[in-house]
């Protein structure tokens, strides 16, 4: 008895080893203290970390969701608000992109991953292809990705709005073997830690741009936060404005409302085509996502003529139901004259693109 008690504890301990090993290399290095000493210059960097342009608000005794039940372990496994059927999608391989990029076109992956083509390059967007979370079985995927991360065409650039799981994958990011990295500050850190070099790495901070001939990335604020571990701030985060001399686009990361949105449309004057997230909010954290209507008054604010809805569809992360979102969203783009589109998971689409209710009838 002595023997397999032993034995026991040894292979629990293993396994406890094992798995906080795993963990931690999800999680990634943040920069060092030598190396936070270079943004103390930054008005949005303050006691060594990032500050968000408006304070985040919290009530954690008010996180409910809609059937008014407090709950969080549903993370570890599946989720009551997730869709009962397989959501349709398009299947994509390496043959489904033409071999030199189109002028315009966005391929939705799915939540906030995505393909974006501008003028001859070919950019990914917050690639995650798993899950959204530091162990395998946490916040499950609704279903499989609609393209394999071994079928991923050439990409010239990778965008990184922030470092939250849903948003940042490590496996992703080291089988990308070629394209130039563009990160929010600090962001550099967890990337080299996964052996991406130096060399492709471009971090950016708020206003800061990168330019490649025609092709300008800016990066711009968001009232947010980061953090893959309970250490929160240590990396920036980010929203994108994508300029050729034929489109504009905002692409924007996660977010509440504020008043930014209205700020960054004057300076620009308004978007051809702009993505902006639409799950997530829960009134126990009413301004670290968006709410329908007030996604709607940031596509407003931002001036933005073809809307894409993104970082849903995919992971149960504000406890609801998978399609109130975008039924919500929908409506109120219909009332308010906003051309939006709502392309399936993996669809390709274009500024001629038409909506298709495609969630209609799915339970």
């Amino acid at each position: 008895m002595k023997v397999f008690i032993i034995t026991v504890l040894f292979l629990l301990l293993f396994f406890i080893l094992t798995i906080s090993i795993y963990i931690f290399s999800q999680i990634g290095k943040t920069p060092s203290l030598e190396d936070s000493i270079k943004y103390e210059h930054l008005s949005y960097y303050k006691d060594q970390e990032f500050q968000s342009p408006e304070e985040l608000k919290y009530d954690f005794s008010n996180i409910r969701n809609s059937n008014g039940k407090n709950i969080f372990l549903r993370f570890l496994g599946s989720s009551d608000f997730a869709p009962k059927t397989s959501l349709p999608k398009v299947s994509l391989t390496k043959d489904s992109f033409p071999l030199i990029p189109e002028n315009f076109a966005v391929y939705w992956l799915g939540h906030s991953s995505a393909i974006l083509e501008i003028n001859g390059k070919r950019l990914l967007i917050d690639p995650v292809f798993k899950n959204a979370a530091p162990i395998p079985f946490a916040a499950p995927r609704y279903g499989e990705a609609p393209l394999k991360v071994t079928d991923l065409p050439k990409i010239d650039y990778i965008i990184i709005t922030h470092n939250h799981y849903d948003h940042l994958e490590k496996s992703t990011v080291q089988h990308i073997k070629s394209g130039h990295f563009i990160v929010p500050l600090g962001l550099g850190s967890t990337l080299r830690g996964w052996g991406i070099s130096e060399s492709r790495i471009t971090e950016l901070g708020w206003k800061e741009s990168f330019k490649d001939n025609d092709l300008e990335i800016i990066a711009r604020e968001g009232i947010h936060f980061s953090g893959r571990s309970f250490k929160r701030n240590q990396t920036l985060w980010n929203s994108y404005i994508i300029i050729s001399s034929k489109t504009k686009i905002f692409w924007g990361g996660d977010g509440g409302y504020g008043k930014h949105f209205s700020v960054i449309g004057e300076a620009y004057g308004g978007f051809d085509f702009g993505a902006l997230e639409i799950d997530g909010w829960n009134t126990g954290w009413p301004n670290t996502h968006m709410f329908p209507e007030e996604v709607i008054q940031a596509i407003k604010d931002l001036r933005i003529k073809h809307f894409l809805p993104i970082h849903w569809g995919v992971f149960d992360l504000a406890l609801h139901p998978w399609d109130e979102s975008i039924k919500k969203i929908v409506e109120e783009a219909d009332v308010n004259e906003i051309n939006i589109f709502t392309p399936k998971i993996g669809e390709k689409i274009n500024l001629n693109s038409k909506t298709i209710r495609w969630w209609e009838g799915i339970e």
